[in-house]
């Protein structure tokens, strides 16, 4: 779905979250392009094969001039990427879709104490020079790409920035991956899209645009 001007889209991280979002904002005309460590290993999910010419490149490639980058890497690597490439990003719009989860010995998952932060307060933190925002959290990947193309218009997908610039961005990229863009407000204020929150069933069920909002009109939310 074709939405707003074309950009300059780096996804890093090859996995499934990384090839839907890709697949997307490919067929919406951008100029996207996967950053991975190994370039060569990337296939797209058998759901997701279609005449879609993916480019996947280095991560230094993939964010080089990149407009907005999109953090489809495990929320425990977002850290080291930061260190190493903040700078090489300052003055992007960074959308951040990873959950802070932790993995645990017999496949135990439970959620990071982030000190009584949002997840997207913390990656801010992480990146001072650009925009950060978040979206995608609360979506399965094969639900964000099969709901998107085949229902477009009629799901909803949360997202929460602290600048009108990430903002409008933001909502934009929603839009061109099929969904309904539903703003839930500033980073602190994105309780809702992070684990546990009022939003986060969504990993299990979709969202209509109307749904979210009385939702989110139903709060309290809390960490």
């Amino acid at each position: 779905m074709t939405s707003g001007h074309p950009r300059r889209i780096a996804i890093i991280g090859a996995g499934l979250i990384g090839s839907a979002l890709a697949g997307h904002l490919i067929l919406a005309d951008n100029r996207v392009i996967i950053g991975a460590r190994r370039p060569e290993a990337f296939t797209p999910p058998d759901y997701q094969q279609e005449d879609i010419d993916y480019q996947v490149r280095t991560i230094e490639e993939a964010i080089d001039q990149a407009e907005v980058a999109i953090l489809a890497i495990p929320n425990a690597a977002v850290a080291s990427f930061a260190d190493r490439y903040r700078d090489r990003l300052a003055g992007a719009v960074i959308i951040d879709p990873s959950n802070p989860f932790l993995w645990h010995d017999g496949g135990v998952m439970t959620i990071k104490d982030l000190g009584g932060k949002t997840s997207g307060t913390v990656t801010a933190e992480l990146f001072p020079k650009s925009s950060v925002a978040r979206a995608f959290s609360h979506q399965l990947a094969e639900t964000l790409w099969l709901r998107g193309r085949r229902e477009p218009g009629k799901n909803a997908i949360g997202y929460a920035a602290d600048d009108n610039r990430a903002a409008a961005i933001t909502a934009d990229i929603i839009t061109q991956t099929g969904f309904v863009p539903i703003p839930v407000g500033t980073l602190a204020q994105s309780a809702p899209i992070d684990p546990g929150g009022a939003l986060f069933p969504g990993l299990l069920g979709i969202f209509t645009p109307q749904g979210m909002r009385t939702t989110l009109e139903n709060g309290p939310f809390t960490l």
